[in-house]
C-alpha cells in the first residue's frame, strides 16, 4: 500500500484519473441563489434598523423646529423645565429656581406648548368637564 502512495506521488508517475463527473453548470444557480439572499438580507436591515432610525430623527427634527419659548420638555435624564432660551444646539431650560442649558439632542418630548390649538383645546374640554360635573353636582344637592 505504502509503494502505490510513494509511487503515485513520485514525478513523471501516471496516477489514476478519478472517476467522478465533473460539476457542470451548478456554480451559476449558487452564484444567483448567494446573491439573492444577499439582496434580501441587506433589504431586512434596512426595514428594520435604517428606515424606522430615519423616520426618528425627522420626528425629532420636526420637534426641534417647532420648539419655541415657554414650552414644557422632559429631558432624557427626566428633568422638566420650561424653555427660556433657544440657541443654535443648546435649550436653556428653567426648572424650579433652576436655569440649565442642555443640548437640543437631550430633550426627550415636548409635554406642552403655550398657545398652541392643543393646549387650548384640552383647556376647553377640561373647561366643559368641569361645567358637566358642576351642573351634576347642582342637580344632585337639588334632589336631596
Amino acid at each position: 500500500m505504502l509503494d502505490k502512495i510513494v509511487l503515485a506521488a513520485a514525478p513523471g508517475s501516471t496516477a489514476p484519473q478519478s472517476t467522478a463527473p465533473a460539476a457542470s453548470g451548478g456554480g451559476d444557480a449558487g452564484i444567483l441563489t448567494m446573491i439573492i439572499w444577499l439582496v434580501v438580507i441587506v433589504a431586512i436591515f434596512y426595514f428594520l434598523l435604517i428606515f424606522p432610525q430615519r423616520r426618528q430623527n425627522k420626528t425629532f427634527e420636526k420637534m426641534m423646529s417647532n420648539l419655541k419659548r415657554g414650552d414644557t420638555v422632559v429631558t432624557i435624564g427626566g428633568v422638566i423645565g420650561k424653555v427660556t432660551d433657544i440657541k443654535n444646539n443648546t435649550v436653556k431650560i428653567r426648572t424650579g429656581n433652576t436655569e440649565m442649558e442642555v443640548t437640543k439632542r437631550a430633550i426627550s418630548s415636548v409635554i406642552k406648548s403655550e398657545g398652541t390649538d392643543d393646549s387650548k383645546a384640552e383647556d376647553s374640554k377640561n373647561g366643559n368637564k368641569n361645567e358637566l360635573k358642576d351642573s351634576d353636582e347642582s342637580k344632585n344637592s337639588e334632589s336631596k
